[in-house]
């Protein structure tokens, strides 16, 4: 069985790295925060180890990091996994970044004959945890063959969308609808408020009917109604996927007029400094600030 290794045990990879461990896997984890390594560690995992050990120990690279800088810096950057890989290995991201950065990266890796894939994922951490993600995957299918029984590990929903950069795309589409979504949340449970609608009962029934969602569930039923912010996904990861989705439109040549409308609600909301409360929280902003 070949050996994995998981950089950035954050929220998301944390559990995804735990799971692979769960499925008999030998997985070494890297972290910037040490902290998180030695959790790793207590659930099954190895750590410890610095950067060109670690990728001379493992067949696959994963990595799961917050922002675009992160994953061309830890991939592409001087001492990066790219500067010790071998032949023969892959490395799969299941970071949010842009389609472009990926095939810079593709380009890099087959110059020395290591196999890419860009692999985002959907489901929060509640998702990460059940291994039900979805695995959105762009690359050659035959990287793809090869990764599929890591993706089915993480992940329940798996789809091979095409080159490389597809699967981001894919996954950028899926934020700018989950930034729609959390819009129409945040002011329809305000506008029910405002207008003497109880909520709980403002959810049970549009949840019968075509307003129901994903995110209406988790934002109410996780969130708003236990009045709760911790970070499943925080606000300003959102609000950075948002402006990924408009350099991709400006690349596609599209105008997405809503998108423009919603991106500014949730610059806002950052601006006022709840950019690392979960991305819910965005119905306490317009509450709390657009109905004044």
């Amino acid at each position: 069985m070949k050996k994995l290794g998981f950089i950035g045990l954050g929220n998301m990879g944390m559990p995804m790295a735990v799971n692979l461990v769960k499925a008999g896997y030998e997985v070494y984890g890297l972290n910037r925060s040490k902290g998180k390594e030695k959790t790793f560690e207590d659930a099954g995992g190895k750590a410890g180890m610095d950067l060109p050990d670690f990728v001379a120990a493992v067949d696959v690279v994963m990595t799961c990091l917050p922002v675009p800088a992160d994953v061309e810096n830890m991939i592409l950057g001087e001492n990066g996994v790219l500067s010790y890989a071998r032949e023969g290995q892959l490395i799969i991201d299941f970071s949010t970044v842009t389609p472009s950065l990926h095939s810079r990266i593709e380009e890099a890796a087959s110059a020395k004959q290591v196999k890419y894939l860009d692999a985002p994922v959907s489901g929060g951490t509640t998702g990460a945890e059940a291994g039900s993600l979805a695995v959105m995957v762009g690359g050659s299918e035959a990287a793809f063959s090869e990764a599929e029984p890591y993706f089915d590990v993480v992940g329940a929903n798996v789809t091979h969308a095409g080159p490389i950069g597809n699967g981001t795309k894919v996954k950028l589409i899926n934020q700018y609808m989950v930034g729609m979504h959390t819009a129409a949340v945040s002011e329809g449970l305000y506008l029910a408020e405002a207008a003497g609608i109880d909520q709980e009962l403002l959810y049970k029934v549009l949840s019968g009917g075509f307003a129901q969602s994903k995110i209406f569930d988790r934002h109410y039923t996780q969130f708003i109604s236990q009045e709760k912010d911790e970070p499943g996904f925080a606000l300003k990861l959102l609000l950075k996927d948002l402006g990924l989705v408009e350099e991709l439109a400006g690349q596609a040549n599209v105008q997405l007029s809503a998108g423009a409308e919603v991106r500014s609600l949730f610059e806002k909301a950052d601006e006022s400094g709840l950019g690392d409360k979960d991305m819910s929280v965005l119905y306490q902003f317009v509450k709390h600030h657009e109905s004044k």
